[in-house]
């Protein structure tokens, strides 16, 4: 792998992870979002 792809990787993979927890902590501003959310997925099974 280039430096150039290895960087662009490891920044795309940053990247992620703070949309990830950006998500997180909204999750937390509306509680009922996320107990659908989780009712839903529980639902599948």
């Amino acid at each position: 792998m280039t430096p150039r792809r290895r960087r662009l990787v490891a920044v795309l993979a940053w990247a992620g992870a703070a949309v990830a927890l950006a998500l997180g902590f909204a999750a937390y501003r509306r509680p009922d979002v996320a107990v659908d959310l989780a009712n839903q997925l529980w639902n599948c099974f």
